[in-house]
């Protein structure tokens, strides 16, 4: 052992001197803490939440976001409160109001009486009105504008005035033909069935409504806001007034407010949450004997546990960092992980006989109790680290908040509740009810059956008692039965066979995972956001977003091989699985040059009449103006068109049903541009969200791979053998791939959210293997079965305490009506589950297969420990003691138990100056 535990020896030996310190000085470490949770609270006149969508779950620095800043540097945003298209968008929420409509009953909404309601409501939301400083604001005023009329949804402008004639119109989809142009009424109707092999709608289940806001300035993008309440309330209204049809409403803020009402919607269940673990910590500390009961002890731990919260909270709020919908999870989390270590530090005092004086006993416990949840800690913290290094801004605020957290949790666990420990330890010392603080009798001593069911416990000091009869039930199944049993070879070889199919599952489910956080996941469920976004989801994908194809630097768009290979690269986009033909494509230079053809008579020109027809004659054409939206000439001082400094056109993508054909989609966009011969950049505002289901899966295996090489480098340095370093990072890696895997065959994608989880599994992972390997590494027994054994009987008892506290903090979460906090609950319930089976039946298996090769602590160093012999009852052990002091005094050393009878209990030295050679 020497040879591998010099940093456990020199940590062990510091701890054993803080808990020394701890129980000298309580009070100091009782109320120092106090004050700072006080102090840290009054952070929180700082809380601000941050609703945010698109910076919270969208990776930062990805290609989207620099493709969109140089995409508004080259063309028109409509920012500008000039004449914008809204399929020319640059930003993912601007201001609208979408509304999906269904019928009341049935699966057809193409039915007079519906589009009656349709119309009216059309009507009501049109004639919306603002009063502001006294002046009339109305959709007319602030509605997005093309040629100098309000964008209308092309669905009503044939039925608006024609309602009805309802049943005589044939209506054809995607284009209906009018006398003027045919209206793409494609993204207006979802679930839209034929008449026989026609283009004729025979029925459609639903209707999509879009009023889009022009947002210039300030205060235009203020009315604009207060427009989208006045919607919100007026469909809400109006659902409850309508017959036939039902509606489903969204604005550029629905997302946002859910996510404010689900981060403050949280509070209650943590409530709730703090509530049962005090009952569970308080019923897993109370015994048969009310003097070793610690009812208070597991509320404190718990309480201890709320501190951490609270003061993580307050300095991060001071620090400006502010609070998101993902950040609200972080409780559950710390609250689970400090009744963890509270339990562990319980144990580590259980495991010490009674006769040890209070100090001695702190001071053990602290040797080795805290060394391993130093451990446990430090890894976790390191696993928050690592995460807050992740492109994902809701993920790493949430792992900074985590990981102050955690700091705060060990922080506490060693003053706050360490001093409890001391308090608590000093009554039990001294024969006191755990409830009346009242001096009672044991058990064997008890004057009546009344008296021994509801006051007696503890020792005597005139009577030998056994450690076994002073032992935690729990704690004598580990060790006496469960140990025993799966020690055996035909419970080894189960376990073994076991663990297999485990794996096997897993690997099963790692080639059936989804990437990506849909939008509709963000809103609470039956939320009108939630609807909406489902129904959008649902119906609404046949016509997905329209890409632009942005050409840069100089091209000589004039010369005829120049405009083959722009036709032919369009083309490769037009053949594309992803994307419709050239019936929905707008380019300006197929237009321009059928322009040209007709009105010089050629298109092949000259640079200088090519640029001044385009300005001049093209462009000024009413159906042609939308194109100007997709040029930027280079004009000299006085405003003259010299050259085209970019341009682009627009491919309109197809039947985007789930997350991976939309990821797909957009990385074959950008195969196709990097391949061609222009600098080209292909951008949509709904790649910024895209970016986040193809960046999610490199971030999760970026992080692990860094977080599991410095758990093994942890494992290594702090657990006293470099093997058990191994077997720990295996089980982290077994850990992780089992949680990856079941995940996905449980229904749960690889997002944001649960990509945290990952990176908690692997602080967890290391929590339940380190305890184990510590444990079975310092047992001091000969055979790996009987150090195994030891290992679960010291430490099988928190373990499943800490799984099932961290499982019961959580379980409020199950039924939470946010799928975010949801699939938190599943994935830390697969971590909980599989980190406790490697924790209480792999591990000690694995172990007890390499023990052999594993050096191990003597017997003797066991009884120097635990084992002490009754205090001296006579005159002789007296005068034994005052031999034993000078053998001290004259040796320099102390000598093995063997040399004396006294109990090492009375002696004024740290357990940790006796050599383990004596």
């Amino acid at each position: 052992m020497a040879k591998f535990d010099c940093v456990d020896r020199c940590i062990s030996g510091v701890f054993y001197k803080l808990g020394r310190q701890v129980h000298k000085h309580r009070l100091i470490f009782l109320l120092v803490p106090l004050a700072m949770v006080t102090f840290l609270m009054t952070g929180f006149t700082h809380f601000v939440i941050d609703d945010n969508v698109e910076y919270l779950f969208t990776p930062e620095n990805s290609q989207s976001r620099d493709d969109r800043a140089t995409t508004k540097e080259l063309f028109m945003t409509g920012d500008e409160g000039e004449e914008f298209l809204p399929n020319r968008e640059l930003d993912l929420f601007i201001r609208r109001g979408r509304l999906i409509i269904l019928p009341a009953e049935g699966d057809n909404i193409m039915k007079q009486e519906m589009f009656e309601e349709i119309v009216k409501l059309d009507e009501k939301i049109r004639t919306i009105s603002l009063h502001d400083n006294g002046t009339l604001d109305n959709y007319d005023t602030l509605c997005m504008k093309w040629l100098g009329r309000c964008l209308d949804n092309n669905i009503m402008s044939i039925y608006r005035e024609n309602v009805a004639m309802f049943d005589h119109i044939n209506l054809t989809y995607p284009y209906f033909e009018t006398p003027q142009y045919p209206l793409f009424i494609g993204p207006n109707l979802g679930g839209v069935k034929f008449v026989d092999d026609t283009d004729v709608v025979e029925s459609a289940e639903n209707v999509l409504l879009i009023y889009t806001l022009s947002t210039g300035t300030k205060e235009k993008d203020h009315l604009a806001e207060d427009w989208e309440k006045v919607f919100d309330k007026l469909i809400e209204k109006s659902a409850l007034e309508m017959k036939h049809i039902k509606l489903a409403r969204s604005t550029s803020r629905s997302l946002s407010h859910e996510i404010t009402e689900a981060s403050i919607h949280i509070v209650p269940r943590f409530a709730a949450t703090f509530c049962m673990m005090i009952i569970f910590a308080v019923l897993s500390c109370i015994m048969r004997d009310w003097v070793l009961s610690k009812p208070w002890l597991g509320f404190l731990g718990v309480l201890s546990a709320v501190f951490a919260v609270i003061s993580a909270v307050g300095l991060l709020s001071y620090c400006g960092l502010k609070f998101n919908e993902i950040v609200s999870l972080m409780p559950f989390l710390v609250l689970g992980v400090g009744v963890d270590n509270m339990f562990i530090m319980i144990a580590g005092w259980r495991q010490l006989s009674i006769y040890v004086p209070t100090e001695e006993r702190m001071a053990r416990t602290f040797s080795e109790a805290a060394v391993s949840i130093t451990i446990t800690n430090l890894t976790d913290m390191l696993a928050f680290i690592i995460g807050a290094t992740t492109s994902l801004p809701g993920v790493r605020t949430f792992c900074i908040y985590a990981g102050v957290a955690m700091l705060f949790v060990y922080f506490y666990q060693l003053s706050f509740f360490g001093a409890c420990m001391a308090y608590i330890g000093e009554r039990e010392a001294n024969n006191m009810h755990c409830y009346a603080c009242k001096k009672v009798v044991p058990r064997e001593e008890a004057p009546n059956k009344f008296y021994q069911i509801f006051c007696a416990g503890g020792v005597s000091k005139t009577t030998r008692t056994k450690a076994a009869d002073m032992e935690h039930g729990i704690m004598k199944f580990f060790g006496e039965q469960f140990g025993p049993f799966i020690m055996k070879s035909p419970c080894k070889i189960l376990i073994v066979l076991t663990y297999l199919g485990y794996l096997a599952g897993a690997i099963y489910g790692l080639f059936h995972i989804t990437q990506g956080l849909q939008l509709n996941s963000l809103a609470r469920d039956d939320s009108p956001a939630f609807v909406y976004y489902s129904y959008e989801d649902e119906y609404f994908k046949r016509y997905g977003p329209v890409v632009s194809i942005i050409m840069q630097d100089d091209v000589e768009y004039w010369n005829p091989e120049t405009q083959q290979k722009i036709e032919d690269l369009t083309q490769t986009f037009e053949e594309s699985d992803y994307i419709y033909g050239m019936q929905l494509t707008e380019s300006w230079l197929r237009m321009y040059l059928m322009f040209l053809q007709q009105a010089v008579g050629t298109t092949e020109v000259d640079k200088t009449t090519f640029v001044t027809v385009l300005q001049n004659q093209f462009l000024t054409q009413p159906m042609f103006k939308q194109y100007s939206l997709d040029i930027k000439f280079r004009k000299d001082e006085n405003g003259v068109a010299t050259d085209i400094d970019a341009s682009r056109f627009l491919v309109m993508s197809k039947d985007m049903m789930n997350t991976t054909r939309e990821g797909d989609m957009m990385i074959e966009a950008r195969d196709i541009a990097e391949a061609s011969d222009f600098n080209l950049t292909v951008f949509n505002p709904a790649f910024i969200v895209y970016d986040q289901y193809i960046g999610v899966l490199p971030n999760t295996l970026q992080t692990l791979g860094i977080a599991i090489a410095c758990m093994f480098f942890v494992a290594l340095v702090m657990i006293p053998h470099p093997v058990c370093a191994l077997w720990v990072t295996f089980c982290v890696v077994s850990i992780d791939t089992g949680v990856i895997g079941y995940m996905s065959l449980w229904d749960v994608p690889l997002d944001p959210i649960s990509m945290l989880n990952i990176i908690l599994c692997i602080g967890f992972s290391v929590d339940f293997s380190a305890h184990i390997t510590y444990a079975f590494v310092i047992a001091p027994k000969d055979k790996p079965n009987d150090r195994a054994i030891s290992a679960l009987r010291a430490l099988g008892m928190p373990i499943l305490q800490g799984a099932l506290s961290s499982i019961l903090a959580i379980s409020v979460l199950s039924t939470a009506p946010v799928y975010v906090f949801r699939i938190f609950f599943k994935t830390l319930f697969l971590v909980m589950i599989f980190g406790a089976y490697h924790g209480l039946m792999l591990l000690p298996v694995i172990l007890s297969y390499m023990g052999h090769c594993m050096p191990h602590k003597k017997e003797e160093d066991k009884e120097k420990y635990y084992e002490k012999p009754p205090l001296p009852s006579s005159e002789k052990d007296i005068q034994d003691f005052k031999s034993l002091k000078a053998y001290r005094h004259e040796n320099g050393k102390i000598p093995t138990i063997d040399q004396c009878f006294v109990p090492l209990s009375l002696l004024d030295i740290p357990i940790t100056s006796i050599p383990y050679e004596n």
